[in-house]
Order: structure tokens, then C-alpha cells, then sequence
């Protein structure tokens, strides 16, 4: 009797339990990537071919949704309100956290506000110069800054940047005295220098075609180690130089669940191999990094905490 009880309860269970519906495993659908710039930039163009790469491991289509403004943060509010489930991921680059210490009021935190799912690369931050000037080397630039305060003006993206913060730790650190012409955007940059109206910028890759057919000399770069790309270029860490890392990486909102951002994770840190990946990043100057997103949290801090100390010593400067 005991036996055919249990017999009954297990047929009864067994009938509500294929009543309920299994877990879908995730991803069941489309994921949407908010890409906080305009399209055709060099973050676009990277993050676009890394998704189109993840979608292999993923089994869904990654849509890339650009939301530019606001110095990105537009596209970051955006991403840090999503649901937390995984459908919604986004990148992230340096201006994204370096607003919120200009004294902007943001929406959002702008570290803990995300989940970081993995890194994939820095830009190559360069200090350059025309091919017909007179400084040879970073030494020599340095020397003349010092030996001429005031007298040398150089282009960046503008005000706050990577790029600018990274200029005035040099000058804080060697004391020589450059003027800053912030220019709107890194492509005036170009022919800001070439047109004379800045002595050197410090700027992303736009100078790479300029390097290649030599009308411009690079005198350093800002990434931790040299780059493969330029192993004949110093980096400035080699002087003992604080510098900015120009991030790149992947994230989501704050609070998706583990095993889905570990799905996100290994999927995007697979795409870093991809050929067309690889080719892209080589074709716009910009190193592949593989982090893992446990360490790219700290990553970000120590550089959110690194600028925030610029800013003071900028400010007790002037």
C-alpha cells in the first residue's frame, strides 16, 4: 500500500513538473550593445567586430546601438538603468569615468553603477611632433619646456581628457612649462600640428597614418609597457612618468547575475583572437589587452583615483 502511495505522489509530481516550464540557458535572444560615441570611431568600429566575434560563442546576435553626447554619458546613464539580466551590455572608455571628476553631476556612480565583463585593449596614447622639428626625443622636448616656460603649446581632445591629464603629469613631473590648446576632438588635433598652430599633441592613433609616411615622429606613448605596434618608441613609464591608460572594455549594469557574466566574459575574452579583431585594433593602433573582468573593477579604480590626483595637482597649479 506504502509502496503504491509513493508511486502515486511521484506521477502526480512528475505531471506538475513538466507543467513548469525549464530555464531557458542564457543568452535566449538578441543582446543589445550600447556604444556610447558616434559610429565610424575607433571604439565603434573595435566594439562592432569583437561583438560580431562573440556571437560565435554566444549563439545570438549582438546589435550595436550608438548613444553618443555628453562625453559619453548619455550612452552610460543608459547602460547603468538597464535590467541587470544580461540582454543589455555596453562599453566603456576612460571619459566615461573621468567626466564625473570635472564636477559634472551624473546619474549614475561611475564604477560601481556596472558589472565589468572583461577588458580588451588600450588605445595608444602617443606624444607627437612634425617630422622637421627639432626635438629628437621626449628629453628633448622636456628640456626645452623647462629651459623656455610658457613658450611651447601643444593639442589634445580637450580639457579633462586622458590625453590632457597625462600632458600635465609630465609637466608636474619634470617641471618644464607647456601651454595647452585643447582642440575639438582628437581628429583637429592632426591638423592643428601640421598646420602649426600647436607645437606637439598628445593624442590617440590619429597620428598613425602620419607616422607611417613619416611626417610625423612619435616621442613617446603613454601605454604601460612599449607597444608592439611602435617597439622603437619609449614609453613614458620607462622615465618613471605618470601616465593615463586609455580603457577600453566591456560592462554591464551593476548586479547581473554571476553565471550569466561569466557566460559574457568567457565569450568576449574568446573573440580577443579573432582575425578580424586583430586586424581592426592593428589597423587603428590600439593594443589587445586581455583582463578579466575581476581585475578590470580595480583597473579602473586606480585610474579614476590616478586622475583624481591630477586634477588636484592641476588645480593647486594654476
Amino acid at each position: 500500500m506504502a509502496s503504491k502511495l509513493v508511486s502515486a505522489a511521484l506521477a502526480i509530481f512528475g505531471s506538475i513538473a513538466c507543467l513548469v516550464p525549464a530555464r531557458a540557458e542564457y543568452p535566449e535572444k538578441p543582446i543589445t550593445m550600447i556604444v556610447p560615441w558616434a559610429a565610424g570611431g575607433s571604439t565603434d568600429q573595435t566594439a562592432r567586430v569583437l561583438a560580431k566575434a562573440a556571437e560565435a560563442s554566444l549563439g545570438q546576435p549582438i546589435v550595436i546601438i550608438n548613444q553618443p553626447g555628453a562625453s559619453t554619458t548619455i550612452g552610460m546613464a543608459a547602460l547603468a538603468s538597464a535590467k541587470p539580466d544580461g540582454y543589455t551590455i555596453g562599453t566603456l572608455s576612460s571619459t566615461g569615468y573621468l567626466v564625473a571628476l570635472q564636477g559634472r553631476q551624473l546619474p549614475f556612480d561611475p564604477i560601481n553603477a556596472f558589472s565589468y565583463i572583461s577588458y580588451y585593449g588600450d588605445n595608444v596614447i602617443g606624444i607627437a611632433v612634425r617630422s622637421d622639428s627639432k626635438w629628437k626625443s621626449l628629453q628633448d622636448l622636456v628640456d626645452d619646456g623647462k629651459t623656455r616656460p610658457g613658450a611651447i603649446k601643444y593639442g589634445t581632445a580637450g580639457v579633462g581628457t586622458t590625453q590632457h591629464l597625462t600632458t600635465e603629469a609630465l609637466q608636474f613631473g619634470t617641471k618644464a612649462k607647456f601651454i595647452h590648446v585643447p582642440q575639438q576632438g582628437s581628429a583637429a588635433s592632426m591638423p592643428a600640428l601640421l598646420g602649426g598652430h600647436v607645437d606637439f599633441i598628445t593624442e590617440t592613433s590619429v597620428w598613425a597614418p602620419f607616422v607611417e609616411d613619416k611626417q610625423v615622429r612619435l616621442l613617446a606613448v603613454t601605454t604601460p609597457k612599449r607597444s608592439k605596434l611602435y617597439p622603437d618608441v619609449p614609453a613614458l613609464s620607462e622615465s618613471g612618468y605618470k601616465s593615463l591608460r586609455s580603457v577600453q572594455a566591456i560592462i554591464a549594469p551593476a548586479g547581473v547575475p554571476e553565471p550569466i557574466r561569466a557566460t559574457l566574459e568567457t565569450a568576449f575574452r574568446k573573440a580577443l583572437s579573432d582575425k578580424a579583431f586583430q586586424e581592426t585594433m592593428d589597423r587603428l593602433a590600439m593594443e589587445t589587452i586581455d583582463i578579466p573582468g575581476a581585475e578590470v573593477k580595480k583597473l579602473v579604480q586606480g585610474e579614476y583615483d590616478l586622475a583624481g590626483q591630477l586634477l588636484k595637482e592641476i588645480g593647486k597649479s594654476k
